[in-house]
């Protein structure tokens, strides 16, 4: 659980590197900062396409194989973006490490399903989610400084380093599980079959609503020229790294709620995040808004392992790669629109912002909430696998 947290934050974390090293890239290439921030957009939309590559080769030939095969890519890739001396160079091998770093997560989420014992599903997903959410704010806080000691291709040569251990940590403590012979065509179709249902459509816009809130939130408070955020210690930095603490007791409380079911979960942690959302709107005082955001990543980090649960819970027994593979497409799809959403706090209209992520949160709330049947077919299996504990999340 340990090796496969601190690879997700690595793994996922390379999507926010760039971030940290903007400037010694914009420098060094002699391009403007805005063409190195690309560089963010351009591993975004990869990483989203290799999610939707990664569940049916996961489905055919194991959890276990494509999460290493894609770590060992991720790591090659990671050192080769410390090489182009041009940002269009620089932008394909980007563009190369999402789509091959995206093996990491539908296939550790995958395992974790299908190989951890009921009793840990709970606290190993939160653990991974959190993790993923905890990168956005760990890997540009120390991609910063390190860029001043070794250079940013030094970051980049450090993060292929890290991948590559991972790899080599995971090959031995990862146990392989049994892998049904499903010829390649027939993984790829479970695709379509999954995503065909209204129940999983909903689901998947729920889960689009958790990464879109929390990244058109951070995005407001970035461009918002507000004086309760400037007036927080180290401003948006120090905000950011106060809600770490609250992502890890997130992952502690989430071994007390492995009994608690998904729906239930992913509703309350929905309806929390806009509670939160709300006092910040308000702008009343600094520490007014800085607590209102920390608990709205607390809430985030509540609701994205339940989501996944419950959305292994509806799916087809044989449909777990193909589902998680759709969720992680939606996530990024959501995260790629909360910017968007943000456009509203480009003039400092952090209330208007903040309100707007109230509205997406209680509308993810009302999709799961929608949603409080298996999809015909599963209905034994889905059964059985809640009374072992709330399946995954």
């Amino acid at each position: 659980m340990a090796v496969l947290t601190v690879t997700g934050i690595l793994a996922v974390g390379q999507t926010y590197v760039v971030l940290g090293l903007i400037d010694s890239m914009a420098d060094s290439l002699r391009v403007p900062p805005s063409a190195v921030a690309a560089s963010t957009t351009v591993f975004g939309i990869a990483y989203a396409c290799g999610f939707l590559a990664a569940g049916p080769l996961a489905g055919r030939f194991g959890a276990k194989p494509v999460l290493l095969v894609g770590l060992v890519c991720a790591s090659a890739t990671a050192l080769a973006a410390a090489a182009p001396t041009s940002i269009s160079a620089e932008l394909v091998i980007r563009a190369g490490q999402g789509f091959v770093t995206a093996a990491f997560a539908p296939c550790a989420l995958v395992y974790v399903a299908q190989q951890f014992p009921a009793r840990l599903r709970t606290v190993a997903t939160t653990a991974l989610t959190t993790g993923f959410l905890a990168s956005a704010v760990v890997m540009p806080l120390i991609a910063g400084p390190a860029a001043h000691l070794w250079g940013w291709r030094g970051v980049f040569i450090a993060s292929g380093t890290g991948l590559a251990v991972c790899a080599g940590l995971l090959a031995v403590t990862l146990t392989g599980g049994a892998v049904a012979p499903v010829p390649m065509t027939q993984a790829l179709l479970v695709l379509p079959r999954v995503i065909r249902h209204g129940r999983m459509i909903a689901l998947y816009l729920a889960t689009a609503a958790v990464l879109g809130g929390y990244v058109a939130l951070f995005t407001t408070l970035q461009l918002s020229d507000s004086a309760v955020v400037a007036g927080f210690p180290g401003g948006l930095q120090g905000l950011r790294i106060a809600t770490l603490p609250a992502l890890v007791l997130v992952t502690v409380a989430a071994i007390f709620l492995h009994g608690v079911p998904a729906r239930h979960r992913a509703v309350a942690g929905f309806l929390l995040a806009a509670i939160s959302a709300a006092v910040v709107a308000t702008q009343a005082a600094t520490a007014i808004v800085a607590i209102g955001v920390v608990v709205f990543v607390a809430a985030i980090a509540l609701t994205t392992p339940a989501l996944i649960a419950r959305i292994v819970e509806i799916a087809a027994p044989e449909q777990t790669a193909g589902a998680t593979a759709w969720y992680g497409a939606f996530m990024f799809l959501g995260g790629s629109i909360g910017p968007v959403i943000a456009a509203s706090a480009h003039r400092g209209n952090l209330t208007v912002a903040a309100f707007i992520v109230v509205a997406i949160t209680l509308l993810g709330a009302v999709l799961v909430a929608s949603v409080n049947r298996p999809l015909p077919g599963c209905a034994t299996a889905c059964q059985t696998r809640h009374r072992e504990a709330s399946v995954v999340s």
